[in-house]
């Protein structure tokens, strides 16, 4: 601190050493903009390049670091520190393998480096493709030194990539060993070998153990951040968040730097806790202490995000702006940052000042995608998609602008196009977005089940619940109330906390069958297991919508009774105990449940649907206003929405401009809704409308399965030219 001290006071007059004395001191600021100026007037000098590519690195740009360091290296001198620093940055950028690359450089002209060996031992590890040659690479390094412990780590990332786990646990007993013959106390790894072990006995099934390991470790190793990230989340998969927070906090009370990442984990933790002012205030400490440009940046976009995972979309898009001026005033032009911005700004509503900003893009990917979207927006869907298209050209790898240019075509009804644009993106990446799924659903909603089921074969695709669900309810459908629930099984496996669900969905493409009772067979033997609330609610669900006679009706209801006496606060049980009114022909009661879950949770679209069609027999008045208020929720809830409630409550109401206008609206919300377009149909025909329209619906309804009458009206309208 000392030599620190001296050379930030020592004011030299060489231009670079004052460059030098910038970064060693933390002015980002200030060295950015020397060092900017200076490679101005010597653009290949390596110190600058280094100097540079260091500023960079520790601003969040790291992409942007790449070029002055790989020119930097090509100067003998400044080689290997600018090539040791390259190879942390594609580490940083998850790209191991150019990662290792560097690595290779670096030791062909000094094989003997053991820390650099080591480094290049670990970036193997973290590679899918390179499990083999970190295994290679910790024999070498233990020919070298054989009481080198820095070799084991990577060696038992590589066995657990190459789902080896004896020999991983020999190597981690092994290093135990040799940690305790010859490691200094204060030795980074005795941290991580606690941490391993005990997640060794979590993976294994024995969870005393694991308890027991983990206590020890959070006591010896109580700001060891892997000991501390892997202790938080193994709390967290046991349900246990009070104690993540106090293992979390005991870190961050010793280590309170923005790089620990501790304030962060905290806030999150005091968001799933429910404490979501304590995490506000957390990170608004954090925005106004930092004196440093780019931590203060780091710390508003911390708490932006807070604002975004809160709902409070105002509260972000201002937050970002304040970022965004602070970035661009000391660190330079942030075009991802403006984006975002723009992106807020979309979902705010506020078309005009997205328009605005993207003005201010020098990206023009950026410029075009964030115009696409408020056309989207302002459902100027051929607008829209062509600029959906321009930003594809512009940005080949972006997923995002094929897929909204799908839900564009959607909304304009053309299908094809649709489906095409969702491939596109599965294409440019499956993983980005839930394109493979949507292109599912598209086929579902044309009755093309197998070509649903092999769409969403990948092992990516199925990744996401929502996917995995889809598919246990084809196989519902498709095979039968077995399958169906085999599938179920299949899913809980991997996916405990969707249990409920699953048997929901297998029992909903039960229900499809031929014989009305195979949705009761998935149901029947899993009303009795005494499961988690989560799990067993919709279970009760499904078994009131689907009990397929009184008696099989009269024991649900024993079961459905029990949970309102246990949980008369939740919306669930509410609703569920409205759907049995309403099976039990008590419409007043089930109109009383509704509302009774309406007043713990007023944005339930389902619920809405259901009291709307309770409603629609007894004050059709009401009823147009619940359905109108439940298309607002959805218009802005990313939940599916269910049609099939939404025509069986306007089903109950007569034609009149009002339900017109919300046959409308929905068709927006579900564009491939066969009943809604076949319904919509009916209604603009009996009012004299407009003949293409009138066909292009008709067109739509068959399409999308809305049964005969949707093809007599279609080979109707065609007779009448």
């Amino acid at each position: 601190m000392l030599a620190l001290s001296l050379l930030v006071g020592c004011g030299p007059s060489d231009p670079i050493a004052a460059a030098r004395q910038q970064v060693l001191s933390g002015d980002v600021e200030g060295g950015l903009e020397t060092i900017r100026e200076l490679l101005d007037e010597d653009g290949d000098n390596p110190e600058l390049l280094f100097l540079y590519a260091r500023l960079l690195n520790r601003t969040g740009q790291p992409g942007l670091a790449e070029w002055p360091l790989r020119k930097a290296m090509q100067n003998p001198v400044w080689f290997e520190k600018a090539a040791t620093l390259l190879a942390t940055v594609e580490q940083a950028g998850g790209n191991y393998e150019n990662a290792v690359k560097v690595y290779d450089e670096i030791l062909e002209r000094n094989p003997d480096d053991l820390d650099i060996r080591i480094q290049r031992a670990n970036a193997c590890a973290k590679s899918p493709v390179l499990f083999e040659e970190a295994l290679a690479e910790a024999d070498r390094i233990l020919e070298i030194d054989p009481d080198e412990l820095g070799a084991f780590k990577p060696r038992v990332l590589a066995y657990l990539g190459l789902n080896k786990p004896e020999e991983a646990g020999e190597a981690m007993e092994e290093l135990g060993e040799r940690i305790d013959a010859v490691a200094e106390p204060e030795n980074p790894i005795r941290g991580w070998h606690c941490a391993t072990m005990a997640i060794f006995a979590s993976d294994s099934g024995d969870v005393a153990l694991a308890r027991e390991r983990w206590a020890i470790c959070e006591e010896e190793f109580p700001t060891h951040q892997n000991v501390v990230s892997q202790a938080i989340e193994f709390h967290m998969k046991m349900g246990e968040l009070e104690r993540a927070l106090e293992v979390a906090q005991t870190a961050f009370a010793a280590d309170t730097a923005d790089g620990s990442g501790y304030r962060l984990t905290i806030a999150d933790l005091l968001r799933q806790l429910e404490r979501p002012e304590e995490a506000e205030a957390l990170l608004i400490e954090a925005s106004e202490l930092n004196e440093s440009p780019v931590s203060r940046t780091a710390a508003l976009l911390a708490l932006t995000e807070h604002y975004k995972i809160q709902g409070d979309v105002d509260a972000a898009a201002s937050t970002l702006e304040r970022a965004l001026a602070v970035a661009q005033n000391t660190i330079g032009p942030q075009p991802d940052l403006l984006f975002s911005l723009a992106d807020l700004s979309i979902q705010n509503g506020d078309f005009d000042r997205a328009l605005a900003l993207s003005a201010e893009m020098s990206v023009p990917a950026h410029r075009s995608l964030v115009r696409a979207r408020v056309a989207h927006e302002r459902k100027q869907y051929a607008k829209a998609m062509k600029l959906y298209q321009d930003t594809s050209r512009l940005w080949p790898e972006n997923p995002y602008a094929p897929y909204h240019e799908a839900r564009a075509a959607l909304s304009a009804g053309l299908f094809d196009r649709a489906f095409k644009s969702y491939l596109l993106s599965v294409r440019v990446d499956e993983t980005a977005t839930d394109a493979r799924l949507q292109a599912a659903r598209l086929l579902m909603a044309e009755g093309r089940t197998q070509p649903a089921l092999e769409m969403l074969s990948s092992s990516r695709a199925t990744s996401l619940p929502e996917a995995q669900l889809l598919v246990v309810e084809i196989r519902g459908q498709t095979r039968g109330a077995v399958t169906g629930t085999n599938a179920a099984n299949r899913m809980s496996q991997s996916r405990p906390e969707y249990y409920g669900q699953a048997i929901e969905a297998a029992a909903r493409g039960a229900s499809r069958r031929k014989d009305p009772r195979e949705a009761w067979a998935v149901l029947a033997p899993k009303i009795e297991l005494q499961l988690p609330p989560a799990n067993r609610f919709p279970i009760l669900r499904a078994a009131v919508l689907y009990a397929p006679g009184e008696d099989e009706l009269e024991e649900v209801r024993v079961h459905v009774e029990k949970a309102v006496t246990r949980f008369p606060q939740v919306a669930d049980v509410r609703e569920i105990e409205g759907m049995l009114s309403e099976r039990l022909g008590a419409p007043a009661e089930a109109m009383a449940s509704y509302k009774a879950a309406l007043e713990i949770d007023p944005a339930r679209v389902d619920t809405l649907l259901r009291l709307a069609k309770v409603e629609a027999e007894l004050d059709p008045e009401a009823s147009i206003g619940s359905l109108r208020k439940a298309l607002d929720v959805q218009a802005k809830s990313v939940r599916r929405f269910d049609d099939g409630l939404f025509l069986a409550a306007v089903g109950a109401l007569p034609s009149s401009q009002e339900v017109t206008s919300l046959l409308e609206d929905a068709l927006e919300l579900a564009p491939t809704s066969g009943g809604i377009a076949y319904r919509l149909a009916l209604d603009l025909e009996s009012g004299g409308g407009d003949s293409d329209r009138l066909a292009r619906l008709a067109s739509r309804a068959v399409r999308f399965q809305a049964g005969e009458g949707a093809v007599e009206l279609r080979d109707r309208l065609s007779e009448q030219g």
